[in-house]
Order: C-alpha cells, then structure tokens, then sequence
C-alpha cells in the first residue's frame, strides 16, 4: 500500500485543474513509484464524462493507458490525498509486472503544498 505525506496531502481535489493533477498527483506519484530512466513519456488527458486518464510508457516501450478518476461528478471532500492513493495503488502492481520485472514497489508519495500566485512586478 502506498504511503502518502505533504503538504496538499488534504488539498481538495479539482477535476477542472489538469495543471494541478499532473503536478500534484500523478508527478508525485510517478516520483515515488519508479526510478530515473524508467518511463519515456506520460499524458494526462480527459476521457468521456470528465474522466481523467492517464498513458505512462516506459523505456522498455510497455504501456499502460487507464482512468484514475472517473466524473462526473465532483465530491466535495475528495482530496489530492486520496486520488493519489488510488492512483499509486493501481500503478504498483503494473511496475511490479511491466517496469521492475517482478520486484514489488511500494510507493512513497509526497504531495506539494498549492503553489501561491506571484505577485506581479512593474
């Protein structure tokens, strides 16, 4: 089971915000889980009914495409926390399988405070 710290860890979770998911959980989530050189490309993008998939390919050239959010509705009390959770969960038995070659990771997820907006200089 993944452990989670950080910050945003009890951040509410918004759907709408692509920047922040990728920034804030599937970075995070990716950073914990798997070691430098291993994946060749990650895409967040926006499935039917708000879902939110994810495609990670690894140097090896495996895939793995799969929803972590589903829509489409919000829950108010989701937190980054959570989604993360569920994301690092379903991640670990894939590198498990197709990354790490049979050597079970467990991911340790630290999620970033929300960046605050810089004030502007003139």
């Amino acid at each position: 089971m993944p452990t989670l710290s950080g910050p945003g860890i009890d951040d509410r979770f918004d759907p709408e915000d692509l920047d922040d998911v990728r920034g804030r959980v599937v970075a995070p989530v990716l950073e914990g889980l798997l070691r430098p050189g291993e994946l060749q490309g990650v895409e967040v993008g926006r499935g039917p009914t708000r879902q939110i998939w994810l495609q990670l390919t690894t140097s090896a050239g495996r895939t793995w495409r799969s929803p972590f959010w589903f829509g489409p509705q919000d829950d108010p009390e989701e937190t980054l926390g959570e989604v993360a959770y569920y994301l690092a969960d379903r991640l670990e038995d894939w590198v498990c399988a197709d990354v790490a070659w049979g050597e079970q990771r467990i991911a340790d997820v630290r999620i970033p405070a929300r960046r605050k907006a810089g004030k502007a200089t003139g």
